[in-house]
């Protein structure tokens, strides 16, 4: 279950929010005593993805999750100031996901071998 980055996510806290997620399911699937099915757990949450990943305030899908690193204002596949330097991934155009990582990665591709096609020198590519 995601969580907006600066949400404290101590122990209790993630126990809170899993016990308000599984009483959520019990209510739409009619099930009842979820948490008493439970055999393992295991939380992993804002505080992990900062420490594991250096996650910008704990946020798992990279950027964080505003207007201003949205659509148009994404990060471009090109950096602006090294020549040669490309970006692919789901924090780039066109977004995240399976696919669109690898439509993003297709574009990529298609920007370097045109690059490469128009560089008289071959090695500033490299």
């Amino acid at each position: 279950m995601p969580l907006a980055t600066g949400i404290a996510d101590d122990e209790e806290t993630r126990e809170e929010y899993l016990i308000h997620m599984l009483k959520r399911l019990e209510k739409h699937t009619g099930t009842k005593n979820l948490y008493e099915q439970i055999s393992y757990k295991r939380s992993y949450c804002v505080s992990d993805f900062m420490n594991d990943y250096n996650a910008y305030g704990g946020n798992a899908y990279g950027l964080a999750n505003t207007l201003k690193q949205t659509a148009v204002w994404k990060p471009k596949v090109r950096n602006k100031k090294v020549h040669n330097l490309f970006y692919t991934g789901q924090l780039t155009v066109p977004g995240p996901g399976v696919p669109p990582s690898i439509i993003s990665g297709k574009i990529v591709a298609k920007e370097a071998i045109e690059l490469y096609h128009k560089s008289s020198a071959h090695e500033e590519v490299i």
